[in-house]
């Protein structure tokens, strides 16, 4: 409908977030790329993303691990010691060894066996747009799953590619945290894709610092410095719908000094201004509501309240009595069908029960009589 067209063109065609956060390593060792996945889960909930919208999987639980000297807390700062990025509300859609090569494709896909349940599918339209993060042990456009499978930067753009032609998104924007992330985005060819790695190829993508307390690193710094992005710009704004913070002030941010690494975005498959596109755009879930009086045809007819009101009346007139005649009739066979209400069993009273117990009474002395005048046959009889 033009209404709908003109909508879309005031606030642009996505209607729905939603993000896919993956950890691709196991082992103690690996707890900051934990930790970088949690971090982006807490950051893009706090914006308005809910759970129901987010696929969160991660290679191994380092909250339980038994060397976690933090039992059932994964952190991301040493020096504030009451942050804890797991929290008490977490939902892990894939974990252990459900997060693999296969099941990632699955995801961004839709090709799912049918018992896999809905929390675990990426239900998105044409109107979603997409934030897709991904952090582990990587290199020359391949991405490492727990040290076992890889998965490809071919695989990944064919996966996108399905989901063009699907019409499974309005907008992505993929972030790579590893090694070489940049040629992660190498083979990318489908339109309104924004990427960005943490590093260009040939380079190492590093951690920001350790933990004393854990004993290992505890986030990378391509991370660290998107939460500080955030922090610094007022996460609060952010979620108040307050902030305009751009991507390009976002990507802009980023240094080689910071990194250690050269920050690669890919933007020739994007047709927006950077400057124009706020980070809630993806981090965030900025859903736009305006409100009409005018009544709106959802089915496309233009007739369509026309068309209501007429199936209102036909359904009407065939419940409604044609005469008074047929109405009186109606009302008897209602009657007639409906049950008659059980009546309570009234109490006896003493008084009634007397000439039960008089008759018993006189029973009892014909069988005594009986036996006297006939001891044995009758006596035999009547045990009988």
């Amino acid at each position: 409908a033009a209404e709908t067209e003109a909508f879309l063109q005031r606030n642009g065609n996505v209607t729905n977030n939603w993000a896919v956060l993956v950890d691709t390593s196991r082992f103690w060792f690996n707890y900051r790329h934990v930790a970088n996945t949690l971090s982006i889960y807490r950051i893009v909930k706090k914006l308005g993303i809910p759970d129901s919208n987010i696929i969160l999987m991660l290679s191994d639980d380092m909250a339980c691990n038994p060397r976690n000297v933090r039992a059932a807390e994964v952190t991301n700062n040493a020096q504030n010691k009451g942050l804890n990025v797991y929290g008490d509300t977490i939902e892990v859609d894939y974990r252990g060894y459900e997060v693999n090569n296969e099941n990632f494709i699955r995801v961004l896909t839709n090709r799912h066996a049918p018992e896999v349940p809905r929390s675990k599918r990426l239900m998105t339209d044409s109107g979603s747009n997409i934030l897709v993060y991904i952090t582990g042990h990587g290199g020359n456009e391949f991405m490492k799953f727990q040290d076992q499978t890889e998965v490809t930067a071919t695989d990944i753009a064919d996966a996108v590619a399905q989901m063009h032609e699907a019409k499974r998104y309005n907008e992505m924007l993929i972030i790579t945290e590893t090694c070489q992330a940049a040629t992660m985005a190498n083979k990318l060819r489908s339109p309104n894709v924004l990427a960005i790695g943490s590093s260009a190829h040939g380079e190492s993508s590093w951690s920001h610092h350790s933990s004393p307390e854990i004993g290992l690193s505890i986030i990378d710094r391509f991370t660290y410095y998107t939460l500080d992005f955030f922090e610094r710009r007022g996460i609060s704004g952010f979620a108040s719908g307050g902030s305009t913070a751009t991507m390009a002030e976002l990507f802009n941010s980023f240094t080689r000094t910071q990194l250690k690494s050269t920050p690669s975005p890919r933007t020739d498959l994007y047709p927006r201004d950077l400057a124009q596109v706020k980070l809630t755009e993806f981090f965030g879930s900025a859903t736009r509501v305006e409100i009409t009086r005018e009544a709106f045809p959802l089915d496309g007819d233009p007739d369509w309240e026309r068309k209501v009101a007429a199936e209102a009346a036909e359904a009407a007139a065939a419940a409604a009595p044609s005469s008074p005649l047929a109405a009186g009739e109606s009302a008897r066979r209602r009657a007639v069908a409906a049950p008659a209400p059980s009546k309570p069993t009234p109490l006896r009273r003493p008084s009634e029960d007397a000439p039960v117990v008089a008759g018993m009474v006189a029973l009892a002395a014909v069988v005594a009589l009986s036996s006297l005048l006939f001891p044995s046959g009758a006596a035999t009889t009547a045990a009988a």
